[in-house]
């Protein structure tokens, strides 16, 4: 059962999504968290609402209901501000969330991304089928990262550069082969890999 917890309090950011707004709201944002994303969101003073319903969705843009907190939300005197911690996000993926704020409608969606790489700095997936490759990484503070991939004898073959968390790669006309390759502008020290090519 998902664990939940709804208080006024603030944590350490570790990351933190894009800003949404809603016409109660003073704010409402997610941040990563080590084991999962915490959502916060503020109610206005001397707005409320009955009840509060909480969506999240994956890369498929499906929405679904994660939890509802029952009962009046927010203060006919000050602001009110609340927390829930999604503990199972979906891994490797940008989790979308919304609130349902009673009959007040919908919030904007704001959006983290929940890397789950283990003992390692990327992610490789590999669609063979299609020939497509994408590398997912660590990039919350959305810096210009710029990936490099070489052949064996130290020849640069391509680069591509995104503010994003992955680079996807549909090689033509390279010949198969194991390609090494290299992601720079995200922390300290590059990330390094090796990626297999079928060839075309």
């Amino acid at each position: 059962m998902m664990k939940r917890s709804i208080f006024i309090s603030m944590f350490s950011i570790l990351a933190v999504a894009s800003f949404a707004q809603h016409p109660i709201l003073n704010s409402f944002d997610a941040f990563r968290q080590p084991n999962g994303i915490e959502l916060r969101w503020v109610i206005k003073g001397g707005e409320q609402c009955n009840g509060t319903q909480i969506f999240r969705a994956g890369d498929d843009l499906v929405f679904e209901q994660i939890d509802h907190i029952p009962g009046i939300c927010g203060s006919t005197i000050s602001n009110e501000a609340y927390a829930f911690f999604d503990s199972v996000p979906v891994p490797n993926a940008y989790n979308h969330y919304k609130l349902q704020l009673g009959d007040q409608g919908f919030t904007d969606t704001v959006t983290v991304f929940f890397e789950d790489f283990g003992n390692d700095d990327f992610l490789l997936l590999s669609d063979h089928q299609n020939g497509t490759h994408r590398i997912l990484f660590s990039n919350d503070n959305h810096n210009t990262a710029v990936l490099r991939v070489f052949d064996y004898s130290g020849s640069e073959l391509h680069t591509q550069t995104t503010t994003g968390n992955d680079f996807i790669l549909q090689p033509s006309g390279w010949r198969s082969g194991i390609y090494l390759f290299r992601i720079s502008g995200v922390s300290q020290t590059d990330i390094h890999g090796k990626i297999y090519f079928g060839g075309s």
